[in-house]
């Protein structure tokens, strides 16, 4: 089963303002139940207006055709730009076109290895400090652990060393840009005039990053030795005309990937590790494949590619719990979708959430199940070729990190699991909020318990 899907239904109106209440308690689980009650394409009227697709046909069209029927002219993403500018993931058209083509180069997956010293020696540094704190019997909030450490990795890979000295003022703009980011996509909420204290705050928090930014960037401009992104940004030349980006281009780049990078990585990575925890025989299997490919030795790059498995899990888990779990697009004009003229200025939106579960796609979608990315399994499916999964997105739009996030996630799984095992306090809490990434609401407190060191067996 590997072709991609057609789509011969209609679409279908719920009743105004079905369940809106839940839109403020979990928006994913409401769009969720309105797929399996409805369909895969909806026109959903209520305090907010969209069309809801969830057939793999219909999201290839909206992703595959931004830039020409759709684009990201939403009151969703008018509120990122409030945040994060017009970097990367929020530009339009040439601007867009021209950030892309400077940026992916850098992020290719042959580029991004470059890294893999900064993600090994900031995971390490954690697993170290947990060693140290393992005997008071401390009780961990994973999400917590994990953000941070997913926000240095970040920080570190922009600006080197630069990053420590700035660490503590980095996570509260982080934490507030957040805050603000995942507020409900009401225009009246957009106003950044309106002196709300919200609002008061995300313009102290800007303020403050430029302030920083400006300081990074004269450092840089002064100083070009250093060996980071920001520095690589700093040199890049467009192509056609030989200009350099903007130093407010610049400040908007590297903010969308401190916020967007590790954000995502992180919750992808606690949800990881709270599946590996309500199923320990697979735990074991993925300990089982680290402990055979690095042995007793360090994590070396050459490594990553060997576990399959580990790789499958992370896959699996982002599959049930995507990060970024929703996207929109608005209609440039009048356009056909699904055989229904969506009027121009309409917004459709997709949930990550409900195509990875889709039950016309998926069997068993709710149960965690690492083999249906093993090609050489009976459970296999071949779920990129039929556009079902899609935790980076898909088409132009595509996450353009999604090889340094991959390897990030590798690098932190295979050393944690590798030192420690995670014990859950609650472990029947599994409940996620939908806001800006997809959460565990209790942020998985555990306590950590040092791995036991197996005897190699050797031949006689």
């Amino acid at each position: 089963m590997g072709e991609e899907p057609t789509y011969n239904g209609e679409l279908r109106t719920p009743p105004r303002f079905y369940k809106t209440w839940k839109l403020a308690s979990n928006p994913a689980q409401l769009i969720d139940e309105l797929f399996s009650q409805f369909g895969d394409f909806l026109h959903y009227r209520g305090v907010v207006n969209l069309y809801l697709v969830n057939h793999p046909a219909l999201v290839k069209q909206v992703l595959n055709e931004t830039h020409r029927n759709f684009d990201k002219q939403t009151v969703i993403y008018d509120r990122f730009r409030n945040a994060l500018g017009n970097g990367l993931v929020n530009a339009e058209g040439d601007h867009w076109k021209r950030q892309r083509k400077l940026l992916q180069p850098v992020f290719r997956s042959g580029s991004v290895k470059s890294f893999f010293d900064i993600m090994l020696r900031s995971t390490e540094k954690m697993a170290d400090a947990w060693e140290r704190r393992i005997t008071a019997g401390t009780i961990f909030r994973v999400h917590g652990e994990i953000a941070n450490l997913t926000l240095e990795i970040a920080g570190k890979a922009l600006f080197s060393n630069g990053f420590e000295e700035s660490a503590d003022d980095i996570i509260h703009w982080t934490n507030t840009i957040n805050t603000y980011s995942s507020f409900p996509p009401l225009r009246i909420l957009n106003n950044t005039a309106i002196p709300t204290p919200l609002n008061l705050r995300l313009k102290h928090v800007l303020r403050e990053y430029n302030t920083f930014i400006t300081g990074m960037i004269e450092q840089r401009l002064a100083d070009p030795s250093h060996d980071d992104l920001l520095s690589i940004f700093l040199t890049m030349r467009d192509e056609d005309t030989g200009e350099p980006m903007k130093m407010h281009e610049v400040a908007e780049e590297v903010l969308g990937m401190i916020i967007g990078g590790h954000e995502t990585s992180s919750a992808a990575l606690v949800s990881t590790f709270f599946e590996l925890s309500r199923h320990p025989e697979i735990e074991r299997q993925v300990v089982d494949e680290i402990d055979r490919v690095k042995g007793d030795g360090p994590l070396l790059l050459e490594h990553l590619e060997e576990l399959h498995l580990t790789r499958r899990v992370i896959d699996e888990s982002m599959r049930l719990h995507p990060p970024f779990w929703f996207e929109n697009r608005n209609a440039k004009e009048d356009t056909d979708i699904g055989g229904t003229i969506v009027p121009k200025g309409s917004m459709i939106a997709l949930s990550r959430y409900s195509l990875h579960r889709n039950p016309v796609f998926w069997d068993d979608p709710e149960t965690f199940n690492p083999e249906r990315f093993n090609s050489d399994s009976p459970d296999y499916i071949d779920s990129d070729s039929m556009g079902i999964y899609i935790p980076f997105s898909r088409g132009p739009r595509s996450c353009v990190g999604r090889h340094f996030a991959m390897m990030e996630m590798m690098i932190i799984v295979t050393t944690l699991l590798s030192r420690y095992q995670f014990q859950p306090t609650e472990i029947d809490k599994d409940d996620f909020s939908a806001r800006l990434t997809l959460e565990l609401k209790n942020r998985f407190p555990v306590r950590i318990i040092r791995r036991a060191k197996r005897p190699t067996l050797t031949a006689v």
